[in-house]
């Protein structure tokens, strides 16, 4: 079976790194070779500080040729980024083999109220700029391979198995 590289994108507080983690886990529990790739953790190695929507594109674009070299050394690759520009999803598509993209849809409003970095607060309060979705443009998937859309009544465990569930297309 080839590698394949799972892009999970949406919005900062959407859920991304605790599906992503789960993802990570099944693969490893059924004996998959996999590495998980978190955007917040791969800022932290990279010492990066990029913000404005080029900056953040720049990165990204390390962040899909990180994914690239790493599939094509037969590893499977789980990456958890906010990565919203078309520049990126274009070149994901063209440029990663097996690359499959994963849409978390959560509400601004429900994102804003969940807040567990602070960002969107601090963004409100003046603190901050360049919050994707907020004052920094971003662009939501056109066809994701798998898009999630969040609604109260979804419980975690309910979107990681919808996610499961949508996986097993790609690996028939």
């Amino acid at each position: 079976m080839k590698s394949k590289c799972y892009w999970i994108t949406g919005l900062s507080a959407t859920g991304k790194t605790t599906l992503s983690k789960l993802l990570v886990d099944s693969f490893r529990a059924s004996g998959k070779v996999v590495v998980h790739l978190d955007g917040d953790e791969l800022r932290q190695v990279l010492s990066d500080e990029a913000y404005t929507r080029e900056e953040r594109i720049a990165l990204g674009m390390r962040y899909s040729k990180l994914c690239r070299l790493l599939i094509n050394q037969g590893i499977d690759v789980v990456i958890s980024v906010i990565g919203l520009f078309k520049e990126l999803h274009r070149w994901n598509k063209e440029n990663i083999p097996n690359y499959i993209e994963i849409f978390i849809d959560t509400p601004l409003e429900e994102l804003i109220n969940r807040d567990p970095k602070g960002l969107y607060k601090k963004h409100k309060s003046g603190e901050i700029k360049n919050i994707a979705g907020m004052d920094l443009k971003v662009d939501f998937p056109v066809d994701p391979d798998i898009h999630l859309k969040w609604s109260s009544d979804k419980t975690i465990d309910f979107m990681f198995q919808e996610l499961l569930d949508n996986i097993k297309f790609f690996n028939k």
